[in-house]
């Protein structure tokens, strides 16, 4: 196994675009997973973490210790990756059935939508692709507990249709706390 310096940056749905533009010296592109092996420099439209140096903005998930493990067989890069930690997601962007069949060997990762209000996961989640046959990229420190940066809520599809709610409730969840009798809130609209 071999660490690499930087991390790789899962882009958010539909803005990969923009995260491109914050990485403009990226090393590789596999869908839209972008690894940048050199920091993020600054002015480059990344916001500055609490450490100070920038993150990029346009990401649903951060892979920040990537590695890269070369394995002979299915069962062994399973068995690599379970020695690891519990929890990896699989991204993938080519060789889909063999990633499949990895994953597969994996312990299952809990995907069914989640009734609103809930506590986020605390064990980690790791992340890999499948950069050839025999060569696997992945991380086993994400910026998300969620596989691939991603979730969904139990949603009422009987009321009015109304989506502005789950930015609301991503935005709670997030941010650790709900609103209790007597806090004072503020809706800063569209």
């Amino acid at each position: 196994m071999q660490f690499m310096k930087g991390a790789a940056y899962l882009a958010a749905r539909g803005f990969l675009g923009h995260l491109l533009e914050e990485l403009p010296d990226h090393a590789r592109l596999d869908g839209e997973l972008v690894g940048c092996w050199s920091p993020v420099a600054e002015g480059t439209g990344a916001v500055p973490s609490a450490s100070g140096s920038p993150v990029p903005y346009w990401t649903r998930n951060i892979w920040q210790e990537p590695f890269l493990l070369e394995f002979d067989s299915i069962s062994q890069a399973a068995k690599a990756l379970r020695s690891m930690q519990r929890n990896w997601a699989a991204y993938p962007t080519r060789l889909h059935r063999r990633m499949a069949l990895i994953a597969e060997a994996l312990p299952p990762l809990p995907l069914k939508p989640k009734a609103f209000p809930f506590i986020l996961p605390t064990s980690p989640m790791g992340s890999f692709t499948l950069l050839d046959e025999h060569l696997l990229l992945g991380s086993a420190v994400c910026s998300s507990p969620f596989p691939n940066g991603e979730f969904s809520f139990v949603e009422d599809r009987i009321g009015p249709p109304s989506r502005a709610y789950r930015k609301l409730w991503e935005a709670l969840l997030y941010a650790g706390k709900l609103p209790e009798p007597g806090d004072r809130c503020l809706d800063a609209g569209a």
